[in-house]
């Protein structure tokens, strides 16, 4: 008889703790995947300045260099496009605020034929960085471009980089969703370009050693 209580109460134990496991609700550990940042390719930057867009916006006028050496398939697309008008109208369709702003797609962009990313190291994502927008497909870009408004080292070597803002970042700053940019121009690259430019690198290399 004491034999078949002794059991009884293993068995009761057995299903109370099984019904306790079970009922127990656990939460899963989470554990946040970070991504490394992307390694700087062996191709060294010239930053060698080749000729300038002016984006006459409806906030002012916005200037950045364009480094055809270092990026000569990106630059030639937008040089192309500036040249064509096609940038003539276009609206910033996507503003973050603090950070950057970014055109809407060119005329004629769904006929584009789509361009991989170029990287030198040097051509970072800092202040004033002009880049290539692209969708999750790294040969993906085609007409829309960026501006920063202030570094993102996250970019670095993912997007491509192809100029420097050398006039304009009250502008930038101003720009609004809707603001269009009424005309674009390409020209030569000046002596007073050579000291803006010379300007920026030093902030840039300045800001990178501290």
């Amino acid at each position: 008889m004491k034999r078949w209580i002794i059991v009884a109460a293993l068995l009761a134990g057995m299903i109370g703790a099984y019904q306790w496991t079970s009922e127990t609700k656990t939460e899963p550990t989470r554990k946040e995947v970070v991504k490394p940042p992307a390694s700087p390719p062996e191709k060294q930057a010239t930053m060698t300045p080749g000729r300038v867009v002016e984006l006459h916006t409806t906030k002012g006028q916005i200037d950045f260099v364009l480094f055809e050496k270092d990026c000569p398939v990106t630059t030639k697309r937008i040089a192309d496009l500036v040249t064509k008008g096609s940038y003539n109208g276009i609206e910033f369709n996507r503003i973050v605020p603090r950070r950057l702003i970014q055109t809407g797609p060119a005329k004629g962009n769904k006929s584009l034929e789509r361009i991989g990313r170029e990287f030198a190291d040097g051509l970072i994502h800092t202040k004033g960085t002009v880049g290539m927008a692209r969708m999750d497909d790294p040969n993906s870009a085609t007409s829309v471009f960026y501006i920063l408004i202030e570094p993102m080292p996250w970019l670095n070597y993912e997007y491509t980089s192809f100029g420097r803002l050398i006039r304009g970042m009250d502008v930038v700053i101003s720009i609004r969703k809707g603001d269009i940019i009424k005309s674009a121009k390409l020209r030569p690259f000046t002596d007073l370009d050579k000291k803006a430019l010379n300007e920026v690198l030093k902030t840039e290399s300045e800001r990178r050693v501290n």
